[in-house]
């Protein structure tokens, strides 16, 4: 009898991925607001098909994907469902390793190993789009690249503090999502209301949230101001080291501040690319970096 496959070892987020409309509007709004400076910039056909590249976040990394051609996958996305958070990609120890296993366990991949990248079909990873990579990029600050310097922001953010996801089964599909990370859910509240986190898997340089994808989609619109009714990456969460300062840039610069509670706010997605975004200025009591330095 053949042993069990290992799962893949995430190192940390290699990025998230947002579908856009127009790459320099979004670098320009997310630049001035948040200081996110250019990494690359690649015109990519098959299987991306996308114009723009990735680019540092506080202390992360987000692609920038404006489709480059009218009958791609991304662009049939954008015009079905409006600019979105796209996937979120994985750094692994090995890709091939992590391949195998994957598909062992029911997550079909999609590009060879030998790329560097490939995607698992979300139908095999409860609805979410999944990128894993063993790359180490010339670009990339995790492998010494340096960051070019950036506008000064707007609204100071030292980190992404999560990348979050709606599901459609929270027990089943956390079970699922963190077989294939790799790591245990770190806490799991199969009771939780809609507009907190049923679970969280660490993803080692912060945390991967997971939600209830609300039954009613006027809840999923009040809550996150976009109601898509479907499983996905659905937000991206920055650190703020002043709430109220930044609830001060959004009231002057007209970004509509959806619902804001204890330590979190969520700014209307018609006034942030199309993008739910969330910023808090309290660090999670979970989260692998440990607290923030003052």
């Amino acid at each position: 009898m053949s042993k069990p496959l290992p799962p893949p070892g995430v190192r940390w987020t290699f990025h998230g991925t947002i579908l856009i409309e127009n790459y320099a509007q979004a670098l320009d709004w997310l630049g001035r607001f948040c200081g996110c400076v250019a990494l690359q910039y690649v015109e990519a056909d098959a299987p991306v098909w996308r114009r723009g590249g990735c680019c540092a976040i506080a202390d992360n990394v987000l692609e920038f994907m404006e489709p480059n051609a009218e009958d791609a996958p991304t662009a049939r996305a954008l015009k079905k469902y409006g600019p979105s958070y796209y996937n979120l990609a994985l750094q692994v120890e090995d890709l091939k390793e992590a391949c195998a296993f994957f598909n062992a366990n029911g997550a079909e991949t999609t590009v060879p190993a030998e790329r560097g990248f490939t995607f698992t079909r979300p139908s095999g990873t409860a609805g979410i789009q999944l990128e894993w990579a063993d790359l180490e990029s010339e670009w990339d600050p995790r492998f010494g690249a340096a960051v070019p310097p950036g506008p000064d922001p707007l609204v100071p953010v030292p980190r992404v503090a999560w990348w979050g996801a709606l599901v459609a089964d929270p027990a089943r599909d956390v079970e699922r999502l963190a077989l294939l990370c790799g790591s245990p859910p770190i806490f799991l509240r199969a009771d939780a209301p809609d507009d907190e986190p049923v679970s969280a898997i660490s993803l080692k340089d912060g945390l991967f949230m997971i939600y209830r994808l609300p039954a009613d989609q006027a809840v999923e619109q009040r809550l996150w101001g976009k109601a898509l009714g479907r499983p996905r990456l659905h937000a991206m969460a920055l650190r703020v080291r002043d709430l109220d300062q930044a609830a001060g840039v959004f009231a002057r610069e007209d970004v509509g501040v959806l619902r804001r509670g204890a330590g979190e706010l969520v700014t209307e997605p018609a006034d942030t690319l199309g993008l739910t975004m969330v910023w808090t200025d309290k660090d999670h009591p979970f989260d692998p970096r440990g607290p923030l330095a003052s």
